[in-house]
């Protein structure tokens, strides 16, 4: 059933479109990631499943805790720790899963952030550690030896 939108919701639109339009490379970059994700369907993609942000916590200690966030995929489990390190940084260390009774997964972890991204190779046993990515958007991808990369939404960390 589609929603008609309010009156003053519309105006409020068309004033932010007229006083603060969106650029055009952005709204291009935007069209494509949604084709390129409805091509590709839902093969490839990192679930999230658990954040430790959305539990109820009492207290945080001034701000300085990790925050954890656990991905699934077809046979594999993605479950890393995102660490403040210094102003505006954090640290993202994690490890790979792989269905019990199979060899760990080998390939590398990718943090991409809006001015690039920052990568961990897996070690032998599929852990992995990402130093130094900017605190803001991130889209984690796992990139696996011999297969179709894994790739997650966008979050904030």
């Amino acid at each position: 059933m589609k929603q008609r939108i309010p009156a003053e919701l519309r105006r409020l639109r068309e004033l932010f479109q007229a006083q603060d339009p969106v650029p055009d490379r952005v709204l291009a970059g935007s069209y494509a990631a949604v084709a390129m994700r409805a091509a590709r369907g839902d093969r490839g993609e990192l679930k999230l499943v658990g954040d430790s942000a959305d539990e109820r916590i009492g207290v945080r200690a001034g701000g300085s805790q990790s925050r954890v966030l656990t991905f699934a995929m077809p046979g594999r489990v993605l479950e890393m720790d995102v660490v403040p390190t210094a102003a505006g940084l954090v640290r993202v260390s994690g490890m790979v899963l792989n269905r019990s009774g199979q060899a760990p997964p080998t390939g590398e972890v990718v943090v991409r952030h809006p001015s690039g991204e920052r990568s961990g190779e897996l070690d032998r046993d599929g852990a992995f550690q990402v130093a130094d990515v900017p605190r803001g958007p991130v889209s984690v991808v796992f990139r696996p030896e011999r297969a179709e990369p894994a790739i997650a939404d966008w979050l904030v960390c």
